[in-house]
This record gives C-alpha cells, sequence and structure tokens, in this order.
C-alpha cells in the first residue's frame, strides 16, 4: 500500500515512528515535504487535522487511518469521500493520562481547592471550608469507551462510587455501575458530583453540556470537560456558575484553539483552562496501532478502530 501523511503541528517523532513500523514493504509520502507525490497511486492516508485541501486528487483512497481517537474533524472534511473508511486510534497511551486528569480534577473539587486558593488570594485562614470523602463523592461519566472505562478504574481504585452512561450497553467491570439509553440519563445525571465528558462529539452529542443538563445535576457539582469543545454550551456554564448551582469547572477543550484571549473563561474564578493537554498520543504507541489496524486491512479483517458514519465513532 501507498501512504499519505500529514499530522498538523508535529515534531516529526510520530512521522519517523510510524516510518519505521511501515518499513519497506510500504511506501510513505510526507505531504508537506515530500514532492512528486502520485496522488492517484495512494491507497490510504495517516492523518491529523488535514488542511482542505488534503484529500484532492486522491482518486483511488480507500483508508484514512486517524492520529487521535475523536474523528469529527475528519467526517466534516470538505473533501473527503463518504466511502472512504475512517480508523481511529482506540487509546494509544492516551487512556492512562485522561485517567490521571480526571483524578486531578475530582480531588480538586472534592477537596475544595478552588475555595482554598480563592482564600489564599484574600488571605484568609478558612479552616472553617470541609471536605466530603472521597466515598461520599459520586463520580459520573459520559462514555464508556477505552478512555472513559480507564477513568473510571482509576476513579474508582482511588475510592470514588462510579457511573458510566453511554447511548448502549456496555459490560464494566466492577464495582462500576453502567447505565445506558435515554432513559437512565437523568438518573444517572442526578447522582453525578463530579461530571466527566469524554462523549464522542456526533449530532446527538453537539451542544450537551447545557442548562437543561447541568440542572440535573446536584447543586455545588463539577463538571469536567476533556472531550471536545463543541460538546460545552459556554455561556450556560458561566451562567450555572455564576447561578451558584455549579461550584468549578476545569477544561482542557474549547470550539476554538487556542482559546481567544477575550474569552471570559480565561479569567473566571471557578474556571481551570488547559490548553487541550488531558491526554497526548504516545507516538511509538500510536503508531504501533496504526500498522495493526493497516495489518488488519490488509488481510482483510476488520480493524477495531473502524469507525461507524452513521454514529459518528
Amino acid at each position: 500500500m501507498n501512504f499519505l501523511y500529514y499530522c498538523q503541528g508535529e515534531d516529526g517523532s510520530l512521522l519517523n515512528a510510524v516510518r519505521e513500523q511501515l518499513g519497506e514493504s510500504h511506501r510513505l509520502f510526507d505531504w508537506l515535504n515530500d514532492t512528486d507525490i502520485p496522488l492517484k497511486d495512494i491507497d490510504a492516508a495517516i492523518v491529523w487535522l488535514p488542511p482542505d485541501e488534503f484529500f484532492n486528487g486522491l482518486d483511488n483512497l480507500t483508508h484514512v487511518f486517524a492520529l487521535a481517537a475523536g474523528v469529527d474533524h475528519l467526517l466534516q472534511h470538505p473533501s473527503l469521500p463518504a466511502e472512504v473508511n475512517v480508523v481511529r486510534l482506540r487509546d494509544a497511551g492516551m487512556a492512562e493520562q485522561m485517567a490521571e486528569y480526571a483524578l486531578y480534577g475530582t480531588l480538586h473539587a472534592q477537596r475544595k481547592m478552588q475555595e482554598f486558593s480563592n482564600a489564599q488570594i484574600n488571605h484568609q485562614w478558612s479552616h472553617d471550608i470541609s471536605a466530603k470523602a472521597a466515598f461520599e463523592t459520586r463520580l459520573g461519566i459520559l462514555g464508556a469507551g477505552a478512555l472513559g472505562t480507564k477513568v473510571a478504574q482509576r476513579l474508582s481504585l482511588n475510592g470514588y462510587p462510579v457511573k458510566c452512561w453511554s447511548r448502549s450497553e456496555k459490560q464494566l467491570p466492577s464495582p462500576i455501575q453502567s447505565l445506558h439509553g435515554q432513559d437512565t440519563i437523568d438518573e444517572f445525571l442526578n447522582q453525578s458530583d463530579v461530571l466527566v465528558c469524554l462523549l464522542p462529539l456526533t449530532e446527538a452529542t453537539q451542544g450537551i453540556l447545557n442548562s437543561e443538563l447541568f440542572e440535573k445535576l446536584p447543586p455545588g457539582a463539577f463538571l469536567i470537560n476533556p472531550g471536545r469543545g463543541g460538546h460545552l454550551v459556554d455561556n450556560d456554564l458561566i451562567s450555572a456558575l455564576d447561578s451558584g448551582h455549579l461550584s468549578g469547572a476545569l477544561l482542557d477543550v474549547f470550539h476554538n484553539e487556542p482559546l481567544v484571549a477575550e474569552h471570559p473563561f480565561w479569567n473566571h474564578p471557578q474556571v481551570i483552562v488547559t490548553p487541550h493537554v488531558a491526554a497526548k498520543s504516545v507516538p511509538a504507541k500510536s503508531a504501533e496501532q496504526i500498522i495493526y489496524s493497516i495489518n488488519c486491512v490488509e488481510r482483510g479483517e476488520t480493524p477495531p478502530g473502524l469507525v461507524n458514519r452513521l454514529r459518528g465513532y
């Protein structure tokens, strides 16, 4: 197979890892740096955030291997043909990092660290601030894929009661509770003191973190969103924070990145902003998973990360 590679903003380490693991039996072209690329001979692309014109001339393209778990940017790409198969990463070293990120946010909320930080700014010795124990802090995870499951396991091991919600039924290890379907989401939200959003971004989940959802969370709930910026209605979150219904938010993803300087999230006292760093793919692991998927395709098998375009993941 002949491959065309593009990864926005990378330093070359991922390209080198993919090239090394592909070996000499395949041809890999770098869209940015190679000249005289035989576009009509390209069978597959390996990409992250390709530009609008990237797929032009790739008339014989059959597969696109995404260098990420989320593929909404590809499914909405203006020049990607509908018949091309899209294969995504399932973990590639991201799950462990995501679990650490969610654990930090949960501890921050549980131990009321924002209140202590504000007290420090005001030179207040706020000895009366008290925190719930871990077993009293109910964690809810929207999404029960590879990342959501790993987060659930880590938080459960740290003593938090954990529930996951997903569109379809999932089998999760005990003591994690699994709920699925629209009939259970209100119950799930009502019992989530900390809510972590790890859903894929689809038409059904666009703007799911909105005022209607926030109202169903317990008073003082805390939001962690390392999923997709499109999940969140920004103004609805600010209103929920300002009203006191939500106690805070840890946000890693945004509608537009980098987050513009005038955005109110930067200066809101109950919001922590991180620059899309919750979980970065590990080059060697990403390359290993891409090569595994390529081998599946070449053997006529279905690769594990094959995307269902109707579902969006």
